[in-house]
C-alpha cells in the first residue's frame, strides 16, 4: 500500500511539473529557446507588465469608519510587475517602442499615466485606456528623450506610482 501511494505521489509530481513546463513554453516552436530574462522590469521583447493589485486596507484609513462610507475607501492599490515587485522602477531605452500590458483584477477602475516627472504631478506624456474591473488593456509607448519620467494611476496617484529611467 505504501509503495502504491509513493508511486502515486511521484506520478502526481511529475505530471504537475510537465504541466508547468507546457504552460511555460506555450507560443514557442519546437527547439526554439525563449529568453525570458529581464532588463530591470522589461521583458526582452520590449513588453512591460504592470498589473493593478489590491493590497488590503490602507494604513491611512481611519479606524471605525462609518459603514456607509464609499466603497473602496481605505483600500491600498499598487502596480505590480511580472516579478511581483510593487510600484517598480522601470528602465527603458529612448527611441524604442514598448508595449505596456495592464491587467485589472481589482474592483476599481485604473488608468496608467506616464508623466514628465518622477513625482506623478507633472505634465502628462502618455496614457493608456481606462481599465475597468476584470478587464485588460495594452498600449504602445516610446520615450524620445533620455532622463527620468514618472508613472501613476489616474484614480490612485498617491498609491500607484513609480519612476521610469530612460537611457
Amino acid at each position: 500500500m505504501i509503495q502504491r501511494f509513493s508511486l502515486f505521489v511521484a506520478v502526481l509530481i511529475v505530471g504537475a511539473s510537465s504541466l508547468m513546463l507546457a504552460v511555460q513554453v506555450t507560443g514557442q516552436t519546437v527547439g526554439e529557446v525563449k529568453d525570458t530574462s529581464l532588463e530591470g522590469n522589461v521583458a526582452q521583447n520590449n513588453t512591460i507588465i504592470l498589473n493593478a493589485a489590491e493590497q488590503g486596507e490602507d494604513e491611512t484609513a481611519e479606524q471605525g469608519e462609518d459603514e456607509t462610507a464609499e466603497q473602496g475607501e481605505g483600500e491600498k492599490y499598487r502596480w505590480i510587475d511580472g516579478a511581483g515587485m510593487e510600484n517598480p522602477h522601470l528602465s527603458i531605452n529612448s527611441n524604442t517602442e514598448y508595449t505596456i500590458k495592464i491587467d485589472n483584477p481589482t474592483d476599481e477602475e485604473h488608468q496608467l499615466v506616464i508623466d514628465s516627472g518622477a513625482d506623478g504631478n507633472v505634465s502628462e506624456i502618455a496614457k493608456g485606456h481606462e481599465v475597468k474591473p476584470g478587464k485588460s488593456d495594452e498600449f504602445k509607448f516610446t520615450a524620445n528623450q533620455v532622463g527620468e519620467l514618472g508613472y501613476h494611476c489616474k484614480y490612485h496617484p498617491d498609491q500607484m506610482n513609480g519612476t521610469i529611467t530612460v537611457s
